[in-house]
């Protein structure tokens, strides 16, 4: 299953809270690693506040679940306000990757940095997701099978 949220970021929320309001949505009671989260929240304020989450998203991959998370800046976010629509399900309540976009100037140190606190969450250039990530999702979803004469 594959959801969208799009998140007012700034100047309406700062990196720090943008990153807060994320971890919000997407974690629960029953969230596996919910620290490293928390341990990457410095360097996520900082990768939200270049503004690239507009155009490239936060990709969260987790049980059967395909999470795209969008930054909304400027005016826009303004407009938007500060709701955000609830998942469905906690898609860290089991194993998870957030796969993170970073710009090329801050790729090398932020993954070095990310990789000690924080492994589940991997960053990539922009434009470059890891292979694997739309099958791992697209796969999962092709072995649902109904047995419509079941129903009858």
């Amino acid at each position: 299953m594959k959801l969208r949220r799009d998140i007012a970021s700034v100047p309406l929320r700062s990196g720090e809270a943008s990153w807060a309001a994320i971890t919000g949505l997407i974690t629960g009671s029953d969230t596996v690693d919910g620290g490293q989260l928390t341990a990457a929240a410095s360097i996520m304020a900082m990768l939200i506040s270049e503004e690239i989450y507009s155009v490239e998203p936060l990709t969260l991959v987790g049980g059967s679940a395909r999470v795209v998370l969008y930054c909304t800046f400027g005016s826009d976010a303004l407009i938007m306000g500060d709701e955000i629509d609830p998942l469905p399900m906690n898609p860290t309540s089991g194993e998870w990757t957030l796969y993170v976009p970073c710009p090329e100037s801050d790729l090398r140190w932020a993954s070095e940095t990310l990789s000690a606190r924080a492994p589940r969450i991997v960053l990539h250039k922009p434009g470059a997701m890891p292979s694997g990530v739309e099958e791992a999702t697209s796969t999962s979803a092709k072995t649902f099978d109904i047995d419509w004469g079941a129903l009858s």
